[in-house]
């Protein structure tokens, strides 16, 4: 049973809302957050070609011309949680009755304190989802009896290893692989991509590499090792993207995951909603609120889309569980504009 005797949830729920992620979190500057009011969500595919109009004679029909390919599909946006009791309540409330007292401040201390716990627990399984899309434009999920593959399409050209790995600092061509996959990409997509994320290892092997150091010789020799700043100097007069590091690692069941590896270096567009979007439905919890009459619970549909937060009382023996709710899942909408190389 939902109750809002100690926080009701449109209250719990804001502030989970309004908690900012942790700042290693960053993979939805890749795919951006976006609510929508549905448990699926929509892939709207439109596929631009620049065509030219033609010509005519005077007083001849104006040439038809042809749409653009469009095309929909829709994918089930899967539920995603996490809820923990209130272990310490009972003890709490029999200080409370001794001391004649009723004073709920550390009850409600704890339920924000445990809402926070569940927050960022989501805001991690989804950060690994997110990486997981970014590797090779899927997302797969086996776990807790839901197994899903969501493939969003990226072609296989799209998925590539370098001719030498760039960790053979001595012998690779980082900056020829780059070239080459910067062109094929603008060919297939009509622009150039905008940022290029490798880990701090990739980054380690570009600035030590050969062809980089070379460049920037000067009279008095090559320099062992170049900056960062003088890297992506050279990356600019080739006009090619804009280094951003990734290093982030989650604990998921005792395992640290990387959400991205560290041999990868990946291609995404200056615009990131061209990739495509994190999408945060509604969940069943929220459907509840917004269906009930009880204005301590009730919540606007229009604010159903996202994470939720509430506090539950059920059980034998009676528990106080407070339960952080979400459904959702990257979806890539354009997945021509993803490039993975695999580097080292």
């Amino acid at each position: 049973m939902i109750i809002a005797d100690l926080i009701p949830p449109t209250v719990l729920t804001g502030f989970v809302r309004e908690m900012p992620g942790p700042m290693t979190y960053t993979l939805n500057q890749v795919l951006p957050d976006r609510q929508i009011g549905d448990v699926e969500a929509a892939i709207d595919v439109v596929l631009r070609t620049n065509r030219a109009a033609k010509f005519r004679a005077y007083d001849a029909e104006t040439p038809i011309g042809k749409r653009d390919a469009f095309q929909r599909s829709r994918v089930q946006l899967p539920p995603v949680g996490q809820k923990t009791v209130m272990g310490e309540q009972e003890r709490l409330l029999l200080q409370q009755l001794q001391s004649g007292g009723f004073n709920d401040t550390r009850l409600v201390e704890m339920i924000y304190d445990e809402a926070a716990t569940n927050t960022r627990a989501v805001l991690a399984r989804m950060e690994v989802a997110r990486g997981d899309a970014l590797v090779d434009g899927k997302v797969t999920i086996n776990e807790n009896g839901l197994v899903v593959e969501a493939d969003f399409g990226i072609d296989p050209s799209h998925l590539v290893t370098s001719s030498t790995l760039w960790s053979d600092t001595a012998h690779a061509a980082p900056l020829d692989d780059l070239r080459a996959w910067t062109n094929q990409y603008i060919d297939d997509v009509g622009e150039p991509p905008g940022y290029l994320r490798v880990s701090r290892q990739v980054l380690t092997y570009l600035l030590q590499s050969a062809e980089i150091r070379g460049l920037l010789a000067t009279a008095i020799g090559t320099p062992a090792l170049v900056s960062p700043a003088q890297l992506q100097s050279v990356l600019d007069q080739y006009d090619l993207p804009q280094i951003v590091q990734y290093n982030t690692r989650i604990d998921v069941d005792g395992t640290t995951v990387r959400p991205i590896p560290t041999n990868v270096a990946i291609l995404t567009p200056a615009n990131p909603s061209d990739l495509g979007y994190t999408a945060w439905g509604v969940t069943a919890e929220a459907l509840e609120l917004a269906s009930s009459t009880d204005p301590q619970l009730n919540l606007s549909i229009e604010d159903a889309p996202g994470l939720i937060a509430l506090t539950i009382r059920e059980g034998d023996p009676m528990r106080t569980w407070t339960k952080v709710a979400a459904v959702g899942m990257p979806i890539i909408t354009d997945p021509r504009r993803l490039w993975v190389g695999t580097v080292a």
